[in-house]
């Protein structure tokens, strides 16, 4: 519908912010999310406007209810400068698997919960025909374990070509969605895609 789901590390504090729209269900629509009448870029420092609570933290504890006000850019950073925000845990997102079933994600104690972190790997992408279209996915080796996650990075699947594959040594963000009503899970995916 062209909302897009928005996050990113507070550089003073060093945690995940995800700023959350309305009831935190239907993405950062397109008229809120402008920083100088365009979309935001990867490795930008924008200013945005957050209240101290959000919606769906139990899961989500990195949501942030978005306040009025415009969002401004502060600045940009070198990949180089994130690195230090990678995790280095031995699972991904608590597990070793494409997702969590809620139930054990609410045993995992607060204080530890996460569903946003950030990674580098060397990752295998490729692409599946989908009745949608083109599907990118991401397969890398993290900690001792193989992920395979879809990419919804919108300008990375955007441009990758399809039924093709890459190689690369990235930064990734990985982001565990809202629990799916069908099996009450919540899915692992690649939010954003950085190429070293």
């Amino acid at each position: 519908m062209g909302n897009r789901c928005i996050a990113g590390i507070d550089m003073r504090t060093g945690e995940w912010m995800r700023p959350c729209f309305g009831s935190g269900d239907e993405g950062v629509p397109w008229n809120v999310r402008q920083v100088e009448e365009r979309e935001p870029e990867l490795l930008e420092v924008l200013a945005i406007p957050l209240a101290n609570d959000g919606p769906h933290r139990d899961c989500q504890p990195e949501n942030h209810l978005l306040l009025d006000g415009p969002w401004g850019k502060v600045g940009r950073v070198e990949a180089s400068q994130i690195l230090k925000y990678c995790d280095e845990d031995e699972l991904l997102l608590h597990n070793a698997d494409k997702r969590i079933h809620v139930n054990n994600l609410l045993k995992i104690p607060a204080a530890e919960r996460k569903s946003l972190c950030l990674v580098r790997a060397h990752v295998k992408f490729f692409t599946e025909g989908t009745y949608k279209g083109k599907k990118v996915n991401a397969s890398f080796l993290y900690g001792s374990h193989k992920y395979c996650l879809p990419v919804t990075d919108y300008e990375f699947e955007r441009k990758f070509p399809a039924y093709s594959t890459a190689e690369a040594d990235c930064i990734m963000t990985i982001s565990l969605g809202s629990p799916y009503d069908r099996d009450n899970c919540c899915y692992k995916f690649v939010a954003g895609v950085i190429e070293l």
